[in-house]
Formats: C-alpha cells, structure tokens, sequence
C-alpha cells in the first residue's frame, strides 16, 4: 500500500486512469473466466431455486425479500454513484467512500434482509437465494466488459475500487463472500439464535469497516499482510495494516456484545467481554488482504455458539 504514501501521487494516478480501464499493466482476462465460471454458477442456482420454489419443492422464495433486496440495489447504485462524485471532485480516498459509505449497505443485504421477512427454515431458503441474486448484481455492475459500456456503472465503480486492488477489485470482493457465505450459512441452517451470526457480522462491517480508514489516517504502527491471490500467485503481494486500525475491531466487538447484553446471562456476559473481542480483533491483524471476514465470522460464530456449554 505504498500509493498511500504520498497523496499527491495516490490522486494523480486516480485522474489519469479513474476508471482503472487504460492501463496497459492490467490483465482482465483472468477476471473474464472468473466471471464465466461464477456467473454461470450463480445464474443457475439461483434459476434452480425459482423453479423448485414454484414447483413446491421448497419453500415458497419471500417476494418482500425480494423486492427490499431490489431497492437496496438501487440505493447501493446510488450511494456508489455519490461516493465517486466525492472521490473525483473532493479528491477523498476511495478506501474511505467504500468502508465508511458504502460497505455495511452492500455487504449485509443477503444475510440481513431474510431476517425481517421470514422466519424458521426459510431463513436459510431466502439467505441462498438472495446471496445468489447479490453476486450475479456485483457481476452486472462491476464486470469490465460492463463497465466499458455502461457510464453510470464505470463512473459508480470509482467509489469502490481501490487502487491498489485494480485489476482484481471484483474477483477479491467475490471469493470474500463465498467464503463468508460458507462460514455462515451453517450457522444460519443450524442455530436459531440470529445473535450468533448478527455479531460477528457487525463487528465485520463497523469494525472491519472502520480499521481502514482509520488505519490509513492515524495508523503508526503498521505490520504487514499478503492477499490470497495477487499477480498469478497465491500468498503475494505487500499491504499493510495498523494497530490503531485494529484497535476499531477491538472496540466495536465490546460495543456489540454490550448492545446485546440482553440475550446473555452475566457469566456469559462477563467470558464474552474478555474473549470475544480480543479473539476478533486477532483474527482481523492476521487475515489475508480483503479475506478477514470469513475468519471474524468463523472464529465469531463458533465462540457465540459454544459460550452457553461453558457459561
């Protein structure tokens, strides 16, 4: 992350190239197969779910799911379309239009939405369904293909495409949520408790989401960490994080677990105060680059789950 280093050069690349389209270093048919593969994937799984759903072979999908799943969409657009208006006209950082503006909106949609509208096992049904619904979205607004032909979407995308991810912003943002995807659902499935995964889904995006920024702006003790795939490698590439960006993790896990006080006994209350956030805000320090959440939500998840055995 040494773009950061110096803003002047950080903005300077931002105006010649802002839609990250132009550069020549850039190799986008890695994200064109990805995109085959993953798009067909999800296409049919969620075509699979609307026939078997109108057949009675599963429950019936939610349509107000569906729906408030449609107008958040447009509001993301919306909000994407803001933030880059920030970005280019006020020259603020794309780190922070995407985890202070953006990030919470787009990245709880399927897992949150499913809960104000059903209850039981359709949780489960309406979570797969719409997760699919959201990759074959990030797909249609944030493929290069589609972005060359669509302004609104290449001008959008500028809010949530960092620098120093380019060309693999996409490819990053969707293998992260399969593999949250693959954390929670088993705990959606099985557990009725919604506070175990509601948690460590907040902590993701209020104390994920504000380590960044915060990192980038006071961070003085900085470690380094690698991304899972960068440059046709795996474990590569150089990014750093902060201890005062961590410390965010720390800090909104305490919130969290005091805001639902209510849903633990004092013991339970008292071991989750002292475990919880230490053990997220580790998991956040010593996770790949853009890949911290399913580990928050793995390690978040089974701690919540396991407490009432123990307290």
């Amino acid at each position: 992350m040494e773009i950061h280093e110096n803003l002047d050069e950080y903005f300077r690349i931002l105006h010649e190239d802002p839609y990250g389209l132009e550069n020549p270093d850039y190799n986008w048919a890695g994200e064109n197969r990805f995109v085959a593969v993953a798009g067909t994937a999800y296409f049919f799984l969620a075509l699979s779910m609307v026939v078997a759903s109108s057949e009675g072979l599963i429950p019936t999908l939610s349509f107000p799911a569906f729906i408030f799943f449609l107008v958040a969409v447009v509001f993301e657009l919306l909000g994407k379309v803001i933030c880059a208006h920030l970005v280019l006209r006020y020259n603020i950082r794309i780190n922070f239009t995407r985890k202070l503006g953006l990030r919470p909106w787009r990245k709880l949609q399927a897992f949150v939405i499913p809960f104000f509208f059903v209850t039981g096992d359709k949780i489960l049904i309406d979570t797969v369904f719409l997760f699919s619904l959201g990759q074959l979205k990030t797909i249609i607004t944030e493929w290069n293909v589609v972005r060359r032909q669509v302004p609104i979407l290449r001008f959008a995308f500028v809010s949530w495409d960092r620098l120093e991810d380019r060309p693999y912003s996409m490819r990053y943002d969707m293998i992260e949520d399969v593999l949250r995807f693959l954390v929670y659902i088993p705990f959606v499935a099985l557990v009725e408790n919604k506070i175990i995964t509601l948690i460590p889904q907040l902590v993701n995006e209020f104390g994920d989401g504000l380590a960044e920024p915060v990192g980038l702006k006071f961070g003085k003790h900085r470690y380094k960490t690698k991304a899972l795939w960068y440059e046709g490698k795996f474990w590569n590439g150089e990014y750093h994080r902060s201890i005062e960006g961590s410390a965010m993790v720390f800090l909104v896990t305490v919130g969290a677990i005091f805001w639902f006080s209510s849903v633990f006994t004092i013991p339970q209350l008292i071991l989750a105060l002292i475990f919880l956030p230490i053990l997220l805000t580790i998991a956040e320090a010593v996770s790949p680059h853009t890949a911290d959440g399913p580990l928050i939500g793995l390690l978040g998840c089974t701690f919540l789950w396991g407490l009432p055995m123990v307290a």
